[in-house]
């Protein structure tokens, strides 16, 4: 799957004869197009220079049948706002927003004062064209995201875990917000595909696994070979399912029926989320533990501002004040991509140890690691009185020793980041769930661009 974004960009010129259309106008459109092209999109441009409202509609038109995430409307001179508003009319038929740019600053701020008067959704960008460009690319990525979740199926596998409010959602809701279909299938189907996979291709994902990983802690009881391979087939039949299905992003109860009656899943949750397994490299698949549907939302959103890469659901485990050190955690179903943020599958693997499970009955491993120091961003999606909230923080991971992980949950992996006191307490007070969610990367704009968009209250964090 592509995670390019596609940006139209339409040229608007003033439609009278007399004014000409200089050298200096052509040279520095051409100019963003090429910087435009060099940030990361896909770029198509409108054929010719739009001087009416029918231009307008045609250009733009022909730009979304391209497949536009977003339409830049350019205003290097003057033009008349009602052929801005036009175009941007035809373009919010299919994309959620317009952005506007423009040099003089007459003509920018007479089409963008008539686009918001109107009504019409709109971004207006103004400064050097090396900082718009930089924005366009954010904003075009957060317009990708909004287009990519409409139409979606979220797969939640399973029902509500361990009483757990937050983990649940009102799929009317969600379709009304997001443009998410909710699909539910029941836990045992993921039991009967498990036991129906065969012996040679267990043994295949078995040994892929077990030859890389940096320790396997069998202890005759709660984790040994049996288990793991049944977390293995849990893995498999998940993977199954979301293909079979069509889901674009899935969530899995586990706890308790699977972790007490069959095993725990967080080896399979960890390897659906990964950009590899056994097979080579895979388009990694967003699961969140607990079919935790907001969290899942959210790691979604990452994923696709992200261009794809893999992202994580952890607990807020324990607060070091004395260092400042938040320790976040889940058991077992973070990516194992996370123990060095690296292309390279073995790398990651060889800073894995899979422990023995510290919770439900019929055992099993979990997948520890402590994460490499990298800038992640951190987020939450979720209701206060029925109404959606966006807690996020972009923060710099701090790679603590195994050993410190004691003092939380040590069998677990972790990302453990620096956060002052203060800012702590504000997390802790603002924040409506127990998970968080990260990605490597710093994509602070695009989440603010998306919840502008979705009408979402934005509370950003400053670690």
């Amino acid at each position: 799957m592509s995670y390019t974004p596609k940006l139209a960009l339409v040229t608007l010129g003033d439609p009278r004869e007399e004014v000409p259309w200089r050298e200096e106008e052509a040279r520095r459109g051409a100019e963003l197009l090429r910087a435009l092209s060099s940030a990361g999109l896909e770029v198509r441009a409108s054929g010719s220079v739009v001087r009416s409202q029918g231009e307008a509609e045609a250009e733009v038109g022909r730009l979304l049948d391209w497949g536009a995430d977003l339409v830049l409307l350019y205003i290097p001179i003057w033009t008349y706002p009602s052929i801005t508003v036009r175009a941007a009319e035809v373009a919010l038929k299919r994309v959620p927003f317009v952005a506007v740019y423009g040099d003089v600053l007459s003509g920018l701020l007479a089409s963008a004062g008539a686009l918001g008067q109107v009504g019409l959704r709109r971004v207006v960008l103004w400064g050097p064209a090396g900082e718009v460009v930089g924005r366009v690319a954010k904003l075009a990525r957060a317009a990708m995201a909004a287009r990519r979740l409409e139409g979606s199926t979220f797969g939640v596998i399973g029902g509500r875990a361990l009483g757990m409010y937050t983990v649940t959602a009102d799929p009317a809701q969600v379709k009304a917000v997001f443009g998410v279909d909710v699909e539910h299938v029941d836990q045992l189907e993921v039991l009967r595909r498990a036991e129906s996979l065969s012996e040679e291709l267990v043994e295949r994902h078995f040994r892929w696994l077990a030859e890389r990983v940096g320790r396997i802690a069998y202890d005759g009881r709660v984790l040994t070979e049996e288990k793991l391979k049944r977390q293995i087939r849990v893995y498999l039949a998940l993977k199954s399912i979301v293909g079979e299905r069509g889901f674009a992003f899935c969530g899995l109860k586990c706890q308790p029926e699977l972790s007490d009656g069959y095993v725990n899943a967080c080896v399979a949750v960890a390897l659906l989320n990964d950009p590899y397994d056994a097979e080579g490299a895979k388009e990694p698949v967003v699961c969140a533990c607990e079919s935790d549907v907001d969290g899942a939302l959210t790691m979604q959103l990452l994923k696709l501002v992200s261009g794809g890469k893999p992202t994580t659901l952890m607990d807020l485990l324990v607060y070091d004040p004395e260092r400042q050190l938040l320790f976040m955690g889940n058991c077992g179903g973070m990516a194992t991509w996370f123990a060095e943020a690296s292309p390279k599958p073995e790398e990651n693997l060889r800073s894995v140890h899979l422990l023995p499970q510290i919770q439900g009955k019929a055992g099993g491993a979990a997948t520890q690691y402590v994460a490499p120091e990298r800038t992640f961003t951190i987020a939450r999606l979720y209701r206060v009185a029925g109404r959606y909230h966006m807690l996020f923080m972009v923060a710099r991971s701090v790679r603590v020793e195994r050993g410190e992980l004691k003092k939380s949950m040590e069998p677990w992996p972790h990302i453990v980041v620096r956060v002052r006191p203060e800012s702590m307490r504000k997390l802790v007070e603002t924040v409506g769930a127990n998970h968080l969610h990260a990605v490597e990367g710093d994509y602070s704009e695009e989440i603010r661009a998306f919840c502008w968009l979705k009408g979402i209250e934005v509370h950003e964090i400053e670690p």
